[in-house]
């Protein structure tokens, strides 16, 4: 007899690599959850919501979220040039819905999306449960090989296959890699977003978090028909991940599709007003500069320790962002070395699970949000010894 509760297909059920619990007292280099040292005391706000505006913030929010939220939203991202009204902007339970609910209104089933190998790991579980189909595509310094996609692309087109539906990037401070995509490739991906029919998904959850260099403009704000880019935000890492407030901007006939399929009955009305007055009074841009200096910190001790302690690990220093990709000499598994990490008292992912397809088996992806410089210290201490104890068989 068919079980009429069972799931129709059991990995829906498997608890995605990012999500799983980390064993508790080891250094957590795993996840990019917020410093304690940074969450902010967001008494005030919090106050004046739950009092003065509480006939707002304790009923059922407004599907596409409250206007004093996405107006905010909207000056936000006139700071880095991008042109959107309210009606371009829904709000949303952080960045993971927003990937979700995009994927869900431009994809189906055996839909090519293109992304970078690595990529953000939870993307991949997303897409591959709408039944898209990946077209890897390499990545070096200045990001996405924008030339290798626009190959692929042909290739196909000339094999008579299907380009792809999406294209999906982090732009700034790429997870996991830690790399920032060039001026000229993102006009460049633009350009074949046009020329192919293609939408470009940009996820930019890190760029305000930036240690050094200029600021480039998001791939949205080049984007003069305002129809070929996505762009999907947080206030997970310039603010607090546990506000669980992100959102969409994008084409208003998309957000009114997104829209229709947010079954939430809409966002927290108490947590994005604690956001929109933030974002009013000017207190987001300290706390996100706060934040900034502090992972800058965190960077550099886990960079130093990592050069001192692993030095045949290689791995490129981050202009910002939460994450650095390691590569471990050719032969060693990034499995095994997690494993060995954690017998070490380390929490840090092995790298495999950031690929679509064939995984560069010797990658780590390694988190400094969380430990405090110290800490970083003495887990690069620790990964020394995982890596001399592997080395010596």
């Amino acid at each position: 007899m068919t079980d009429p509760i069972a799931p129709a297909r059991s990995a829906d059920l498997a608890v995605p690599v990012a999500l799983a619990p980390t064993p508790a007292g080891l250094l957590k280099l795993s996840v990019g959850n917020g410093s304690p040292a940074t969450l902010p005391d967001l008494t005030a706000e919090a106050v004046r919501a739950l009092g003065a505006m509480r006939e707002e913030a304790l009923q059922y929010g407004p599907l596409y979220g409250i206007d004093a939220l996405r107006d905010g939203l909207v000056r936000l991202l006139a700071e880095d040039g991008v042109r959107t009204a309210r009606d371009g902007i829904i709000v949303v339970n952080g960045g993971k819905q927003a990937l979700e609910l995009v994927a869900r209104a431009l994809l189906a089933p055996g839909d090519l999306v293109a992304l970078t190998a690595p990529t953000f790991l939870t993307a991949i579980s997303i897409f591959r449960r709408e039944g898209a189909t990946f077209l890897p595509i390499p990545l070096d310094g200045e990001g996405m090989r924008v030339d290798l996609l626009e190959a692929a692309i042909v290739a196909r087109r000339a094999a008579g296959l299907p380009g792809p539906r999406l294209v999906f990037d982090m732009p700034d401070f790429h997870n996991p890699t830690g790399v920032t995509m060039s001026l000229d490739r993102r006009r460049r991906l633009l350009d074949l977003a046009e020329a192919h029919d293609f939408v470009i998904l940009e996820d930019d959850p890190y760029r305000r978090i930036r240690f050094e260099g200029a600021s480039l403009p998001p791939i949205r704000s080049l984007d003069p028909t305002g129809r070929r880019v996505v762009g999907v935000g947080t206030m997970a890492k310039m603010l607090a991940p546990g506000l669980k407030v992100g959102w969409i901007d994008a084409d208003p006939a998309l957000v009114r599709r997104i829209g229709a399929l947010k079954m939430d009955g809409g966002s927290s009305p108490l947590t994005q007003r604690i956001v929109a007055d933030l974002i009013a009074s000017g207190r987001l841009a300290d706390i996100t500069r706060a934040i900034t200096a502090e992972m800058r910190a965190h960077r550099d001790a886990l960079a130093a320790g990592l050069e001192r302690h692993v030095p045949a690990l290689r791995f490129r220093r981050p202009a910002g962002g939460y994450f650095l990709w390691g590569e471990l000499p050719d032969g060693m598994d990034g499995d095994v070395f997690a494993e060995a990490a954690a017998r070490h008292g380390v929490a840090l992912f092995s790298g495999v699970h950031c690929f679509p397809g064939e995984p560069r088996r010797n990658t780590l992806r390694i988190c400094y949000s969380v430990c405090t410089p110290a800490e970083l210290e003495r887990a690069a201490e620790a990964l020394g010894r995982a890596y001399a104890a592997l080395a010596a068989g």
